[in-house]
């Protein structure tokens, strides 16, 4: 006979539900959820029952959706990675991980009242997308966060060097065609320019700094053309590049913010609740 806990973090009585939880489990019988949180989305929403099996019945693999104990916590969460008797979670709408032992999986997910049984056709449709969404998120946390972002660096300057300084008149790369009625060559200035902030934008917690240093970046490439033999200065280009500069910071101000306001107020689960 399945029992059914009621999962609320914010009640007094949420250690003791799972200790019962957990009395059930141990007993080699079902457990039933209600599930609270947007860990999991798009794959598990609020108020979904979950029903979990213990782990003595079904042994927990990677890709299942386990409930266990973390630093004095009940969490569901996905299994990403066994190694021996460490196990590692994380949720399908969360950027960090978790580290348990083996003796923390308390139970794995065998149905959802919203989709039916764990490997079902519409549960599979679910956790492909939701684990599609997951590789592209985990992607640009890994190239597009702080550790990519200062790996990234000076490949992104060396590129921008190559660009400004090396003799490409004399490599055949033509130029001097317009594009929409735009330079090419103006075109290509500004948009080397762009990414400059964002590569920039850890240098300083001051952003008008950091646009300022890309500024200053950007009127120093054009200038040192004025000394080499097989480039040719020119204003435009110097008016290219600092646009390229502003756009970028544009940019990154209009991410940042929109970033700030959803953390505030996440709109997938508070619908119309922010302005």
């Amino acid at each position: 006979m399945n029992k059914t806990i009621v999962m609320k973090q914010d009640t007094e009585l949420y250690r003791q539900y799972f200790v019962a939880a957990e009395e059930t489990l141990a007993a080699g019988e079902k457990v039933v959820l209600s599930f609270g949180g947007s860990s999991m989305l798009p794959t598990l929403h609020p108020s979904d029952k979950l029903t979990f099996a213990p782990v003595s019945a079904r042994q927990p693999q990677v890709g299942d959706i386990v409930l266990f104990r973390h630093a004095g916590m009940y969490k569901v969460h996905r299994v990403i990675d066994i190694h021996g008797g460490r196990f590692t979670m994380q949720g399908d709408n969360c950027y960090g991980v978790e580290h348990s032992v083996r003796e923390d999986v308390l139970a794995v997910l065998v149905h959802v009242d919203r989709l039916g049984d764990v490997g079902s056709p519409q549960w599979e449709a679910v956790t492909r997308q939701a684990l599609r969404r997951k590789r592209w998120k985990n992607f640009a946390i890994r190239w597009l966060g702080r550790k990519g972002r200062h790996q990234l660096r000076p490949v992104y300057l060396f590129a921008l060097f190559f660009l400004m300084w090396a003799p490409l008149n004399g490599v055949g790369v033509v130029l001097d065609n317009y594009i929409f009625g735009l330079r090419a060559d103006h075109l290509l200035h500004a948009t080397v320019f762009i990414p400059l902030t964002f590569y920039f934008m850890d240098l300083s917690r001051h952003r008008w700094l950091v646009w300022l240093m890309g500024i200053a970046l950007a009127l120093l490439c054009e200038s040192v053309q004025y000394v080499l033999p097989f480039r040719k200065f020119d204003v435009n280009d110097m008016a290219a590049n600092v646009l390229g500069v502003s756009l970028g910071w544009a940019v990154i101000l209009f991410a940042l913010r929109a970033i700030r306001r959803r953390r505030q107020c996440p709109a997938r689960v508070k619908r119309g609740g922010c302005r």
